[in-house]
């Protein structure tokens, strides 16, 4: 019998509620399975884990030859009704994600409403999706100083900063009163280092700028600080449906079945 090992919190609610149930749905496909703390953890065939920040751990279990599953955020939609799974050990686009992605069943199933035509607005802002300093999607970025880049090259961007961040030393962020959805609405284009928000942008038909691989919107972006095209999303799209799962199909082992590969 295999062994899996899940390592989340249990003092956050939406790591052992989503951990609980992936882990429920692992034993409906015949693992045995321990609800362990992370610094009493010993090895297993699968460990699974929320986030990437326990590197130690991670790390520990990719050496001997073992699977690692990271369990995350969604990435469409209600990013709190969604879990992501992946393998690997990395994060977001460093991650190894599994499934039919050719399939557009789930897409058109669950989120199809939710992509907007390519917009074209010449008289429009570029707007800046800052993320919070110290995310582990940022590590060994000066996020600071990217951002400065951006501002030199498109003069009277709008800053939308990451709802987490507080504003410091009287700094002004005018991005901080108005929802995503309104600041897309009138955007020409968007800029981000690696935030989900990218999603959200190319989503809402704005063509979008994410300069690291580790974002999932990368495979619809441009990649430069210049005026990004407007690729076809279709196959993006189709993947990015199986990325993410259901409380209900975690916990039905639906979720496993399909990714375990």
């Amino acid at each position: 019998m295999k062994t899996a090992w899940i390592a989340t919190n249990e003092r956050t609610a939406h790591q052992s509620s989503f951990g609980g149930a992936f882990g429920r749905g692992l034993a409906r496909h015949g693992f045995k399975v321990v609800y362990g703390r992370r610094n009493s953890f010993k090895h297993t065939d699968l460990l699974v884990v929320w986030s990437t920040r326990n590197q130690q751990l991670i790390q520990a279990q990719l050496a001997t030859g073992r699977e690692v599953c990271i369990l995350e955020r969604g990435y469409i939609g209600d990013r709190f009704k969604w879990t992501s799974v992946s393998f690997g050990g990395g994060l977001n686009g460093r991650a190894t994600f599994r499934g039919p992605f050719e399939d557009g069943s789930r897409w058109d199933k669950h989120f199809s409403h939710l992509m907007q035509p390519w917009s074209d607005r010449p008289d429009g802002y570029a707007l800046l999706l800052q993320q919070v300093p110290g995310d582990m999607s940022l590590r060994g970025v000066d996020i600071e100083t990217f951002y400065k880049r951006v501002k030199g090259v498109f003069p009277g961007v709008k800053v939308r900063a990451h709802p987490n961040r507080r504003p410091c030393h009287g700094a002004a962020y005018d991005g901080m009163l108005t929802s995503l959805q309104d600041d897309l609405a009138g955007a020409r284009l968007a800029i981000t280092w690696n935030s989900n928000s990218g999603v959200d942008a190319v989503l809402a038909g704005v063509p979008t700028i994410a300069m690291d691989k580790g974002s999932m919107a990368w495979d619809v972006a441009g990649h430069a600080l210049e005026t990004p095209g407007r690729p076809d999303r279709t196959r993006w799209a189709h993947a990015m449906a199986w990325k993410q799962w259901a409380y209900i199909e975690l916990e039905s082992g639906y979720c496993w079945e399909t990714v375990r590969g």
